[in-house]
């Protein structure tokens, strides 16, 4: 899509509405933002003003005389005053050895040579960009920004430069690695925000502990998971989002009362994604003044953006505890909480919960044709640390606690010099660097990972002021909603259940609208499908699913938000689809038509023949998709983004075993054959051979799922054959027999005499499988001991020859269309495992009459396989381990051995 939008009504009240409704036209970007307490070791610690100051810092008295080294300013603080004084800023700066300079234009007046060498451009000026407080003001409020900034430099400039006080801009490089680092927990997948590492470079300004500013770690920090939504400018091609000391500051973790300035509360956020479901911060424990604990010259005169004294309320705080005190008296507040009581709407316009880290994300994508006129760009401007990747390599190091500092990220730059996908680069592998190279540089409509890592350390304030001309972002994973993963169970009766997971939950009404779209024929979501023509050639189809119930959500933790639906599948003609949901489909929201949708959705994700196919769907839909915080989805992302269908079986094996045999058929011959195996093994028959194992396929019967047709006919699968007729000839036998394909036990046919059951002369067991599997039975008397025991594992290998045996025709597998990366074996891809036990202990002796105790286990392996839903629609098929056992009795009677 060339945009996305949000939909105000549904913004105010969490509602899906119709397609007409007015609409604002956004960026949105995922968001991680990391709560920590001011008294962190890495934060608050006024590095600056330690520099002339570390003494007066380290003794400092409250002007009651008491001893305060309770502020944190304490013996470990001091002995890193070295660590303090490597901060960038106008009291350490030596060029080459301790800060770097930003010129008037924005750029690096000294090259910084952790970048790659198109970036490390430097300042043309040469002249040092300074920031400070305007000299105007707006209405009554105080302004500040750059007194001597270029045009096109990000953030505030001061109305004609005239200035109260400025200082140099001087920031910290150098803090970090060049690379990410990715740590994928799935193979071949990377989650952009949760797999990402970001690496400490050097020991520079106060980062001893950085390996906890952007990953989770329980007792130092707090997760909130949000988006950061930048509007379009509407006086330009931008789109900006912008938080500064003239209007307020940023405090993405407060509310405020924006007529007051005055704190309200926590900012709510979305429970449901959140990494344990729950809204948590620490809350305000700063204030947005300047009160370093020292008798700092300036702290009797200073004033807030109202022109308001704040010495008295910098004295209650210093006398509270400072600003490095969480909890100074034990009543469970901070003392910057504390002294906001004490100066009523003062303290209240500047309690503020800073300290804190953010992660930003967002996927872009790359289009030449979008450099035109002027290049996309993504501008950022803040104090304290920023720093910008793009594809996992540095592009903009602005880190330290520094001044609003400008950087800027030129998309046709990195596209030119192939940025990121160089040999060694993190994602040099992965799909945004498709089809590029050195010499073209990026690929046309490739999609480009965006991160930026900013930190706010210490209290007096917190700036950002982001610009950017992207013209197509990926959907937003916390804001709006989309399906990540659908499984399609299948019961033993041959019945798909569907359940899907989704990284928000939805807004109630777009729930009530999805249940009610079947019963007025309007397609919920669509299914991509890959299908191979009668030449061979494989092509999309795409379907339309009209749901008939949707239940939930229910609470996945990291797997997000499960819904269970059912529905039908239909094509273009409005005919059912057999077979339903199949293994590899993808699908998604269906979303109404537009005729902008229609002109820029398709971007070069899908064929002409594809995106006509979705614009026809489209037009079948009246209303949008809206999460519960009133995101929705608004167009069709790349086909990888959609939700991938995951088809398996409900993870259970029912056992069959056969009727309790009283009357057990003479065993005699067999049994001598079996102590003659026992003693040319050591006395015991090995494991492998106290059974036979009947392997056989289950019959592709159109309409029918397989397993379900194996558990009805069960009686005739497991049936046996006469004595001296014992050779299977559809399926493989494992045990004593295996040799000639034959089983040792048989069915003496007494089940025509009226009144008698059928007669096996070994018990019997069976189970339908889709899985290579070991099966263990132990037997023992009823007395408790031991008898004998049987014990087979089926590899692989051997479970794909069986069923190939079972098709003359594919001996090795067949590929049929809907299994693109698996191949069918057999009929269906299921098999019938049948076990017989032989009635002897484990030295071939015939069983005595009387009761016996079988214990069995039967584990399945995980497996990935191409299987007949419904008995002709091939899907791929993933199970689960399994694990099942039970627990039966038998009991026998010998009947007399025939002549």
């Amino acid at each position: 899509m060339k945009f996305y939008r949000w939909i105000t009504l549904g913004a105010l009240f969490g509602c899906s509405v119709v397609a007409f409704a007015q609409t604002q036209d956004v960026r949105t970007l995922d968001i991680v933002i990391r709560d920590f307490q001011p008294n962190h070791p890495d934060f608050e610690n006024f590095s600056e003003e330690s520099v002339n100051h570390i003494n007066e810092i380290y003794n400092y008295r409250t002007a009651t005389g008491a001893a305060m080294n309770m502020f944190g300013y304490d013996n470990a603080w001091y002995a890193n005053a070295p660590y303090h004084t490597t901060c960038g800023n106008m009291n350490t700066f030596r060029e080459g050895i301790v800060g770097a300079q930003i010129g008037t234009d924005g750029l690096p007046i000294q090259a910084n040579l952790l970048l790659p060498g198109y970036l490390q451009g430097t300042s043309t000026t040469r002249t040092v960009l300074e920031y400070g407080e305007c000299s105007q003001k707006n209405g009554n409020i105080t302004l500040r920004g750059y007194k001597n900034a270029e045009e096109n430099v990000s953030g505030y400039k001061c109305p004609g430069g005239g200035m109260n006080w400025n200082n140099p801009v001087i920031y910290t490089p150098g803090m970090v690695k060049p690379y990410l680092m990715f740590v994928p927990k799935e193979e071949g997948k990377i989650d952009m925000l949760n797999d990402v590492v970001i690496l400490k470079q050097n020991d520079l300004c106060d980062n001893s502990l950085f390996d906890q500013w952007f990953l989770d770690v329980p007792g130092q920090n707090k997760r909130v998971n949000t988006t950061m939504d930048i509007p379009k400018d509407t006086q330009s091609k931008y789109y900006i989002y912008d938080y500064n000391y003239n209007n307020g500051g940023y405090s993405p973790l407060d509310s405020i009362n924006p007529l007051t300035r005055e704190w309200v509360g926590p900012k709510s956020c979305n429970a449901s994604i959140q990494p344990n479901g729950v809204c948590d911060q620490f809350g305000p424990q700063t204030l947005s003044i300047f009160c370093p604990p020292y008798n700092y010259q300036y702290a009797k005169d200073q004033a807030d953006f109202l022109g308001q004294n704040t010495a008295k309320l910098c004295t209650d705080w210093l006398n509270q505890g400072g600003p490095r005190a969480v909890n100074p008296t034990g009543n469970g507040y901070s003392a910057a909480w504390n002294a906001a009581a004490m100066n009523g709407s003062l303290g209240m316009q500047h309690l503020r919960n800073y300290a804190f880290t953010m992660m930003g994300y967002a996927s872009f994508k790359y289009k030449s044709s979008n450099q035109l006129p002027t290049p996309e760009v993504f501008e950022f401007a803040g104090d304290d640390d920023m720093w910008i990747f793009v594809d996992g390599v540095l592009v903009v190091d602005l880190g330290g606690t520094h001044l609003a500092a400008p950087g800027k990220v030129n998309i046709q730059t990195l596209a030119m010099n192939n940025h990121g996908c160089h040999a060694g680069e993190p994602l040099a592998t992965y799909t945004n660097c498709l089809n590029s190279s050195d010499v073209s540089g990026w690929a046309d409509d490739t999609w480009h990972h965006l991160h930026f890592f900013y930190a706010d350390r210490q209290s007096d304030g917190s700036n950002i002021y982001i610009r950017t001309s992207l013209a197509e972002l990926a959907p937003s994973r916390y804001g709006q909603p989309s399906v990540s993963d659908v499984v399609v169970k299948v019961d033993e009766n041959g019945v798909s259940h569907n359940s899907m997971y989704m990284n928000v939950p939805l807004a109630d009404s777009s729930l009530a609208a999805i249940q009610n779209s079947g019963n007025m024929g309007i397609p919920a979501m669509v299914v991509l499908r890959e299908v191979t023509d009668a030449n061979g050639v494989k092509q999309t189809v795409v379907y339309g699913f009209y749901v008939t119930s949707m239940t939930g959500p229910i609470d996945k933790g990291a797997d997000g938000q499960m819904y269970q639906f059912e529905g039908v599948v239909k094509d273009a003609a409005g005919n059912i689809v057999d077979g339903g949901l199949l293994g590899d489909d993808r699908i998604a929201f269906n979303v109404p038509f537009s005729q902008g949708l229609h002109d820029d959705g398709n971007g070069g994700n899908y064929t002409d023949i594809e995106w006509s196919q979705l614009m026809f769907w489209s037009q079948k839909v009246n209303f949008y998709v809206a999460s519960s915080s009133g995101k929705h989805v608004e167009g069709f992302d790349e086909r990888e983004k959609w939700g991938k269908i995951s088809y398996t079986a409900v993870a259970t094996t029912p056992v069959i075993p056969d009727d309790p045999a009283y009357d057990r058929p003479d065993f005699t011959e067999e049994a001598q054959k079996l102590s003659d195996l026992a003693e040319s093994n050591d006395g015991t028959i090995p494991t492998d051979m106290t059974a036979d194992l009947v392997l056989t396929p289950i019959p592709a019967v159109s309409g029918t799922d397989p397993l379900k047709w194996a558990k009805d006919h069960a009686d005739e699968t497991m049936a046996s054959g006469g004595k001296g007729n014992t050779v299977v000839a559809n399926g493989v036998v494992y045990g004593a027999g295996q040799a000639t394909n034959s089983t040792l036990c048989y069915n003496d046919g007494s089940s025509k005499i009226p009144g008698k059951k059928s007669n096996e002369s070994c018990s019997e067991w069976h189970f339908s499988t889709t899985q290579p599997f070991q099966v263990n039975i132990r037997v023992f008397d009823h007395l408790g001991h031991f008898v004998n025991q049987y014990n087979k594992r089926v590899t692989k290998e051997e479970y794909e020859k069986a069923l190939g045996t079972g098709n003359p025709s594919a001996p090795n597998g067949m590929e049929v269309p809907g299994c693109s990366n698996t191949k069918l074996y057999g009929a269906s891809g299921a098999m019938t495992a049948t076990i017989k036990m032989y009635p002897v202990t484990d030295k071939g002796r015939l069983l005595a009459t009387g009761p016996y105790i079988y214990q069995m286990t039967v584990v399945k392996e995980a497996y990935e396989y191409c299987y007949l839903s419904n008995g002709n629609n091939a899907t791929v098929m993933t199970m689960p381990f399994q694990r099942t056992t039970e627990t039966t009795r038998r009991g026998y009677r010998r009947t007399a051995k025939k002549k």
